[in-house]
């Protein structure tokens, strides 16, 4: 009988992809854990109570209205952060392109 390696083995390390069912939070937030740490991503007032899909890749956060399949957000994982801006929006009043 011959050795056979399992198949586990020959799919490498396990990617960071994963994804997660909520709704946005009145303050237009939700929170996020990935890699065993919390986040919160900044979605926007303006879809406050709306059903999401978010997901999330090695490098970004795609959030996704679940009735209309519409793109909400997108956001740039930074580890060393726990908030993560909405990147289809400009920077608000406080940006550093004001100074």
């Amino acid at each position: 009988m011959a050795y056979s390696i399992a198949t586990t083995a020959l799919i490498g390390p396990r990617c960071a992809d994963t994804s997660h069912y909520d709704h946005v939070a009145d303050n237009g937030k939700m929170s996020f854990r990935l890699a065993g740490r919390m986040h919160h991503l900044g979605i926007g007032v303006e879809h406050r109570g709306k059903r999401i899909l978010a997901i999330a890749d090695a490098n970004t956060v795609t959030v996704v209205h679940l009735d209309t399949g519409e793109v909400i957000v997108t956001n740039q994982i930074d580890s060393a952060r726990t908030y993560w801006r909405n990147t289809m929006k400009a920077p608000g009043r406080w940006s550093r392109a004001s100074s």
